[in-house]
């Protein structure tokens, strides 16, 4: 299960799910450039870049049954990367698994912040509640790590696309109950998007649940790799 994190996420987020997914599925979390060991690369700020890098990194591993999951931005890129993957004739994942994430073709219900100047742009990241407090009144460490946010929420904010090329993979798609940026009454708009089976699951929490209501998420997650 190749995994995917939200915005400035780092392969930390999925730490704890190791032990609770089934023994033989491998939990193999995607490091982005711009943070953690790699906080000194450039984040990529265009989707065809990004898309292309992580195609080439992952493609030797693409073998035998794979899945995707992906929260927030890291949806995103789950669903574009398959998208990508059967344009080019390639292996496809068994399973699409995609959190707090809109369908491409939805408008964004907040305003865009990722051009606003550092203080309205740190506000809109305390709106949002994906930052904590004390990180971003770390004014040395915001210095260093708000380029690499501002380029996955960039990502995240000028996103968006059609229903028109369903892939042939099932999708499987978590919400949150008071998620502002992905309402739960529009998730149901994925499943515009497969040939295969549609599952939607509504969780307790606002965009962040995958933190707030982990083993509830990681639970349903692991009954859908036992169906694979």
């Amino acid at each position: 299960m190749f995994c995917f994190p939200y915005a400035g996420g780092s392969p930390s987020v999925f730490r704890g799910w190791v032990h609770a997914i089934p023994a033989d599925v491998d939990v193999m979390a995607v490091r982005l450039p711009g943070r953690d060991s790699r906080i000194k690369e450039p984040a990529y700020r265009e989707w065809p870049a990004l898309l292309a890098a992580i195609e080439d990194s992952l493609l030797e591993l693409l073998t035998g049954r794979f899945v995707f999951f992906g929260h927030s931005m890291g949806a995103a890129v789950a669903y574009e990367l398959a998208r990508q993957l059967s344009a080019k004739g390639k292996p496809l994942p068994a399973h699409l698994l995609l959190a707090g994430c809109r369908a491409p073709h939805v408008p964004r219900y907040v305003p865009a912040i990722h051009h606003l100047p550092d203080e309205e742009f740190y506000e809109g990241l305390r709106d949002i509640s994906g930052t904590p407090p004390e990180v971003l009144a770390d004014k040395k460490f915001m210095a260093l790590f708000a380029p690499t946010l501002r380029a996955d929420i960039k990502l995240a904010e000028t996103w968006s696309g059609t229903a028109n090329e369903p892939l042939d993979v099932p999708i499987t798609v978590f919400a949150g109950a008071d998620d502002a940026l992905a309402p739960p009454d529009r998730i149901p708009e994925w499943g515009r998007y497969t040939t295969g089976r549609f599952t939607a699951h509504v969780l307790p929490g606002e965009h962040f649940f995958l933190r707030t209501s982990e083993d509830a998420l990681v639970g349903h997650v692991r009954a859908t790799l036992e169906s694979c």
